[in-house]
């Protein structure tokens, strides 16, 4: 693996190279098992890709806009069921399939966010919050 310049957004979050290129590697890992063998890539693609999206971010949710917790990549995980929860709540930094699986166009966005996304893609994630917003207007509360 070649060591990744770690961007101004991400550094200045105390996040060091040597952690950068860790969570890079295991991002990479898991985006790539995640595509089918046919359209799986060498894992180098998978980090350029990821790095690439990392860099785009500027440090914030592609969403949302928020700073996305980067310092959170200094903790363990918790082990068992919190791991998950880990990395929902709050805005720990997620890799989302931008166009789903089998492509490398990653966006960077809080955890959090990316789990209410699920499997929609781009598009249909941002017109399902459209009609939530516009109902919410118009209902308030449920």
């Amino acid at each position: 693996m070649s060591p990744r310049h770690v961007p101004d957004s991400v550094r200045k979050k105390g996040i060091g190279c040597q952690r950068y290129c860790q969570w890079l590697e295991q991002q990479a890992r898991n985006c790539r098992a995640r595509d089918t063998k046919a359209a799986r890539r060498p894992i180098e693609e998978y980090r350029e890709a990821i790095h690439k999206a990392v860099l785009k971010s500027n440090g914030l949710d592609c969403y949302t806009g928020e700073e996305l917790e980067w310092n959170r990549l200094n903790h363990e995980k918790p082990k068992g069921r919190g791991q998950r929860n880990h990395r929902i709540v709050g805005r720990y930094p997620s890799i989302d399939h931008y166009h789903g699986i089998d492509r490398l166009n990653y966006r960077i966005c809080a955890g959090s966010v990316n789990h209410a996304k699920g499997a929609l893609d781009h598009q249909q994630f941002v017109d399902l919050c459209r009609k939530v917003a516009q109902h919410h207007d118009k209902w308030g509360n449920c």
